[in-house]
């Protein structure tokens, strides 16, 4: 009995013995085994990873090749090239500028202005949808700089055909002759350029609105009436007014578009100019005599006395239709430079006489310094700031 006692003890502690190792080999392995299974996650996490930077920096390539492509088809694909936006481009001989100023003058047609137009608007947009897409580090700096050569010409036009809408509407113009007396001839929405104007005609022009109807009148607002001549040159502004309004007419909903900057000043010329056209239509359908409103004779100042015959004489030499001269100066102005008189003047007016009645226009006489005192013979000193008018 004691001998089996003994050896189940024996075999007990013998069991207990070899379970201590069993259970720390278990513990062991579920360790290395949660160490092998986060290892696992990781490397999968890793080439997780790497598959979908692979596949994103495929699907990035295959965005840039296909707007490449998009690019280049769309760069085949160019509006026609209108010769405003070409390099050096010309209108039989003529640039930008003097094709904007001599429009009304040249053999063109309408039909041909508008199809300019829809070349302009055209290769314009599809511009800056190339200039859009052509961007990164993988721009194509031939075809950027293309652009922008292009659409600098594009505003180089646009610009100038502003600037004579400006000049339409009002325009003042200072010369100085050789002895230096200083002449500012302000003229108004009509006529300012010279070859519009008559020869030596000196009567600013603008648009008046008179009982819902637009007629002619003088830049102080009185109604006038123009010759033949004169009303000649206001026909080729009009026609130069309606041959701009093919480039202007909703130019700035294009602008807005593509998104463009310009000033608030050419957007109401761009609205407006067909208003200035059909005005100045009106104008020329409007123009006869009732029109005119007659002033009274300005008045002599003291200065008239001692030199209205030195004047006359001046201004007869000047132009032959002058009949009398009044100069309204009660004393000299001084035109100084610095601290030294240059040259001193009066004013007065020319009057000359046709068949709707005696016509003043203004006028200046100077004389120049000489030194010590002393000024020199009197002399036309050019026209003045007002517009001719009529008096009864």
């Amino acid at each position: 009995m004691k001998n089996s006692i003994k050896t189940l003890m024996v075999a007990a502690i013998t069991l207990a013995a070899m379970s201590v190792p069993s259970t720390a080999n278990a513990q062991l392995g579920g360790l290395m085994k949660k160490a092998k299974d986060k290892a696992k996650e990781k490397v999968e996490q890793v080439v997780d990873k790497k598959k979908n930077e692979v596949v994103e920096k495929g699907k990035e390539k295959a965005k840039d090749a296909k707007n490449d492509a998009k690019m280049k088809a769309l760069e085949t694909q160019r509006p026609t090239l209108p010769w405003v936006m070409a390099q050096d481009g010309t209108y039989n001989g003529f640039g930008i500028e003097e094709f904007v100023d001599r429009m009304a003058e040249m053999d063109i047609t309408e039909d041909g202005l508008r199809e300019l137009r829809n070349q302009l608007d055209a290769r314009f947009k599809h511009n800056h949808i190339l200039e859009k897409m052509n961007s990164g580090p993988d721009i194509d700096t031939k075809l950027q700089e293309n652009i922008m050569k292009e659409n600098e010409r594009y505003w180089q036009f646009y610009d100038k055909i502003s600037s004579w809408t400006l000049v339409l509407i009002n325009s003042t113009k200072v010369t100085e002759d050789a002895d230096g007396a200083v002449s500012v001839s302000t003229k108004g929405s009509m006529m300012t350029a010279n070859k519009y104007r008559a020869k030596g005609s000196a009567q600013g022009i603008t648009l008046v609105s008179r009982n819902g109807k637009y007629v002619f009148a003088t830049l102080g607002g009185q109604g006038s009436f123009l010759n033949a001549e004169d009303l000649e040159g206001a026909k080729k502004c009009a026609k130069q007014m309606h041959l701009f309004q093919i480039f202007t007419k909703d130019t700035p909903l294009l602008w807005d578009e593509v998104g463009e900057q310009y000033s608030n000043t050419k957007k109401y010329m761009y609205y407006n100019q067909n208003v200035y056209a059909s005005a100045a239509d009106q104008a020329i359908a409007n123009n006869t005599p009732e029109n005119i409103d007659y002033k009274p004779m300005p008045k002599a100042g003291s200065m008239q006395a001692k030199f209205k015959s030195e004047a006359l004489a001046i201004a007869k030499a000047d132009d032959p239709k002058v009949i009398d001269v009044v100069i309204t100066s009660n004393d000299w102005d001084v035109v100084m430079k610095g601290l030294v008189p240059e040259r001193r003047n009066i004013y007065g007016y020319y009057i000359t006489q046709d068949k709707l009645g005696k016509k003043c226009t203004e006028r200046v006489w100077t004389q120049k310094y000489q030194g010590n005192g002393n000024y020199g013979k009197l002399k036309a000193g050019g026209v003045g700031v007002s517009a001719d008018f009529y008096v009864k």
